[in-house]
């Protein structure tokens, strides 16, 4: 799915991995009619509410969902722990685009494990339903913060994304690129961990085998206020300096309470794509005159609109980012009452 974080409890909701072994497909949910409810109790509250039932599972909430799934918070009862299970939306069974973007997910998930990236633990399906079953996040995502807040101070913005920075090295040194990277899919969590969300539109670097082709090259995948100028162009082409740009665009919001191409000059997803790909970004001290210079040149290799005059890695871009992280205190920017929950949907 492309990038829909699901919020609860507060009122908003932003716009658009530990090791696991082989898919256990016992573990495959399967949706019942009131009519069929079991009789132990968690089933049938399950049952009533439309919910799935999935053996070692009791569900909890449906707390969200986006474009291709449902998100619903659960108790692993062999493990004794929470977990998000997402689950794709069966009324999109037949349609195998949306099938197959959900697999695609299901087997990037899995595989790269790192503290800023949200651990993945089981992927399973049973009669065309998908699910995933993922560490449960408490916290806030970045935009949410912004939408409260407004823009950060300049060290805590530079250690959000010096951390996410890590987190997207990993995906790149497994070959994955992200393509999604926005405030929205950067999770702050309550033990001040930075996670980076939603592997919907993940993508390997290498040209798609047989069968693996989900979208029409030329088509955009990502969300426009953050896409390098090479996925507006083909959202096929990119690796991991596509990223980094994104990330680019992130910061300059973190800094300034919005990305580098927003407001009434650029309404349009045509006048948003157009202006990454040919217009300069406003020069961020202009919007923020206490980013010191170095800070500012950093941001601007970022922001490049050539990739090969980007940072060659994410690892690049944290050792950029660290001189003006110090000191950050990412306690400040949870203040604010906590929603229940934060999941990738």
């Amino acid at each position: 799915m492309t990038s829909a974080v699901a919020m609860v409890d507060d009122g908003y909701s932003p716009p658009s991995c530990e090791q696991v072994g082989p898919v256990d497909e016992s573990l495959a949910p399967t949706f019942h009619t009131p009519e069929a409810a079991q009789t132990h109790a968690p089933a049938v509250r399950a049952v009533m509410k439309g919910w799935p039932t999935l053996p070692g599972y009791e569900i909890l909430a449906e707390v969200g969902h986006g474009g291709m799934a449902f998100v619903y918070k659960a108790r692993d009862l062999r493990r004794q722990r929470l977990v998000a299970i997402k689950v794709s939306d069966p009324a999109q069974a037949g349609d195998g685009e949306v099938v197959a973007r959900f697999r695609q997910e299901q087997r990037l998930a899995v595989r790269p494990a790192h503290p800023n990236l949200v651990a993945a633990y089981e992927a399973g399906q049973v009669e065309g339903v998908a699910y995933l079953a993922l560490e449960f996040i408490e916290g806030h995502d970045l935009a949410w913060i912004i939408h409260q807040r407004g823009p950060l101070p300049t060290a805590e913005a530079c250690e959000v994304i010096r951390r996410a920075a890590l987190g997207l090295e990993h995906l790149h040194r497994h070959g994955l690129v992200h393509r999604d990277v926005k405030p929205a899919n950067l999770m702050l969590t309550p033990s001040r961990q930075v996670k980076v969300l939603d592997l919907g539109v993940a993508r390997y670097f290498r040209v798609p085998g047989p069968g693996e082709q989900i979208t029409l090259y030329g088509q955009c995948l990502g969300t426009p206020d953050y896409m390098a100028p090479e996925q507006c162009l083909d959202s096929h082409s990119v690796d991991g300096r596509a990223d980094i740009y994104a990330l680019g665009c992130t910061l300059y919001e973190l800094l300034t309470g919005q990305p580098p191409f927003a407001g009434p000059a650029h309404t349009s997803l045509f006048l948003k794509m157009k202006a990454h790909v040919e217009a300069p970004v406003p020069p961020i001290r202009g919007r923020r005159p206490d980013v010191p210079e170095r800070l500012a040149a950093a941001l601007d290799r970022m922001l490049a609109k050539d990739r090969g005059a980007r940072f060659v890695s994410a690892a690049g871009v944290v050792a950029a980012l660290q001189p003006f992280a110090a000191g950050a205190d990412l306690a400040r920017l949870s203040l604010a009452p906590r929603p229940s929950a934060v999941v990738a949907a």
